[in-house]
């Protein structure tokens, strides 16, 4: 009888120990996920590899861009709104971008930066030392805007290209429900943005 009690009561204590143990090890995600550093809007953000600031917010319904010469080209439409995200980012040690940002919602959904626009900050190789600024286009339901976070990735070429574990930023963009509302409502229906420059 003692021995049977002993018998379920070792049993009962490693079925705990396994599900202690399965609890504390981490997820995939956060083994192989990026090292996060976080901010808001308009704070700058240093990470080993490249600092980071958004300077602003825009919305529109339509833009335009302007290409190399000045010229204004055709506009691009959305059934959502147009986020224009303008930032400041500056690559610390070696060449580098910050391809594959997104704007992520509260709930986890994300979208993406455009990839059909291919003159914005996103796409522009970074070089040590030479802050870059411009935009970052993002398409997202009017509705899904408030509470939006930025999500900045660091991209390097060659074989640590997706550098899942390399530095990452997020930042707040300070989107609460009354001010995105009022960015939808004031967005104009049309706004051009201008190219990426070295400051």
């Amino acid at each position: 009888m003692i021995r049977a009690v002993l018998g379920v009561l070792t049993a009962a204590s490693l079925f705990v120990a396994i599900v202690v143990v399965q609890r504390a090890t981490p997820s995939v995600d956060q083994r192989y996920g990026p090292i996060v550093s976080r901010g808001r809007l308009g704070e700058q953000v240093d990470t080993t590899a490249f600092r980071f600031r958004v300077d602003r917010v825009q919305l529109a319904t339509s833009i335009r861009m302007t290409d190399d010469f000045g010229f204004v080209r055709d506009p691009s439409s959305t059934s959502g709104v147009w986020v224009v995200v303008w930032a400041t980012v500056v690559a610390t040690r070696e060449e580098m971008a910050v391809q594959g940002t997104r704007l992520r919602t509260p709930d986890g959904t994300e979208y993406l930066a455009n990839s059909s626009i291919f003159s914005t900050l996103d796409k522009t190789p970074l070089q040590p030392g030479i802050p870059m600024y411009g935009p970052m286009l993002f398409e997202i339901p009017e509705d899904r805007l408030a509470g939006t976070w930025l999500a900045v990735r660091r991209h390097s070429g060659g074989a640590r290209a997706l550098d899942t574990l390399g530095p990452a930023i997020d930042v707040d963009l300070g989107l609460s429900a009354e001010y995105a509302a009022r960015l939808v409502a004031d967005a104009p229906p049309s706004l051009t943005v201008g190219q990426v420059q070295a400051l």
